[in-house]
């Protein structure tokens, strides 16, 4: 895939995914707060639809690296954003949605990944509005929300360079 038309297929494909993932995500913060300082069986469930939702998002943006012109950068976005969730060498973020995505391979032993079974399938946790705490891993609301945003940031500025390469390149091809 490298001629303009063809990465503009994945890009029309990626720009109102993105602004659903977006808005989903907001709409999942927004359930998280309202629940004031709540510790109960919503607050949970609340995070447990944003952590989903944020894995959501970052793979909406990662569509980005599909495209040429701008994977590098959106390799970079993403490494970026993936960096505030390392704990110990681990992306917390991904290990936290991959034992709710695949609680079944877990629950067999199959699962793949830094979470275990034995200490991250049902472990103790601590939860409140703003962290999430579950087996070996921590997740902050603020934190969490503002590395969302430093990657939509991210995903505007490559997206423009996508826009602008792929106007130059239908200039110059017609």
């Amino acid at each position: 895939m490298t001629n303009a038309t063809e990465q503009s297929v994945v890009w029309d494909y990626y720009k109102p995914r993105h602004t659903h993932s977006w808005n989903m995500l907001q709409l999942a913060a927004e359930h998280l707060v309202k629940e004031g300082d709540s510790q109960d069986f919503e607050t949970e469930y609340a995070w447990e639809n944003l952590i989903i939702r944020l894995c959501l998002y970052r793979n909406t943006v990662k569509t980005l690296t599909k495209l040429p012109v701008v994977k590098q950068e959106a390799e970079q976005a993403i490494k970026r954003f993936d960096a505030v969730f390392m704990q110990n060498g681990k992306n917390a973020l991904i290990a936290i949605r991959n034992m709710f995505e695949h609680f079944d391979d877990y629950a067999s032993g199959l699962g793949r990944g830094p979470a275990k079974r034995d200490t991250e399938l049902d472990p103790w946790r601590a939860i409140s509005v703003e962290e999430f705490n579950r087996g070996q891993f921590s997740l902050e609301l603020t934190t969490s929300m503002n590395a969302a945003n430093d990657l939509r940031s991210d995903a505007k500025e490559v997206s423009d360079k996508f826009i602008s390469w792929f106007k130059s390149e239908t200039v110059t091809n017609e």
